[in-house]
């Protein structure tokens, strides 16, 4: 009898350690399942917006340019065969207009646009310490939004062909950079948050 009562006694004690076993070792169907799960949010589509407002914005410029270019804001400089020549200067009337027309288009954050002005507050003070009236205007001579004078309108005639990369900074700041190949620069946008839950361009880099 002793002999048989450890013989039952171990075959309990076996059947227990395999039940445990049984139930503590998940299922390799369970398992699929959780990575699977996992791997959706994972693999969620990125938010593009921040790429389409610069493409929005590059469409924009191409459709503008001449209208940007028609205020006039720098005066002086090589004149005509019957006018008096006079130093460069900004002219600040013109300037505000161009600021407000670059506002309308929604494109800009109000640091963009401080920013902007404040190159040409830097270019009268330029103006006022170097006077002259001959060649290029310092500071003026090249496109501020292209930092070249190279042909980048080539370029912006098959946007969708100009390849993005969106990098994010913070929550409320990305950064996108893109390369024009005709006019060999790359670029860094930084975007931020506006009014209105929207992206605005803070500022362009050429980064080339």
């Amino acid at each position: 009898m002793p002999g048989k009562t450890w013989l039952l006694s171990t075959a309990c004690l076996l059947f227990i350690h395999c039940k445990k076993e049984n139930v503590s070792k998940p299922s390799v169907g369970q398992d699929t399942i959780t990575q699977q799960k996992r791997e959706v949010v994972i693999s969620k589509p990125e938010d593009d917006s921040q790429m389409e407002k610069v493409k929005s914005f590059l469409k924009w410029y191409r459709d503008n340019e001449d209208n940007l270019y028609s205020f006039n804001t720098i005066k002086g400089g090589p004149q005509g065969e019957n006018e008096t020549q006079v130093n460069y200067y900004v002219d600040f009337n013109q300037a505000e207009k161009e600021l407000n027309f670059l506002k309308s288009s929604g494109l800009f954050s109000q640091k963009f646009l401080s920013v902007y002005k404040q190159n040409y507050v830097q270019g009268e003070e330029y103006f006022k310490k170097n006077p002259t009236d001959d060649g290029p205007p310092h500071g003026f001579d090249y496109d501020y939004f292209f930092r070249t004078q190279d042909d980048y309108q080539s370029d912006l005639q098959n946007i969708e062909a100009i390849q993005f990369t969106v990098q994010q900074i913070s929550s409320e700041q990305y950064a996108v950079k893109f390369h024009l190949k005709n006019c060999g620069m790359t670029y860094q946008y930084i975007l931020s948050k506006g009014n209105g839950d929207q992206w605005l361009i803070d500022s362009i880099e050429n980064i080339s």
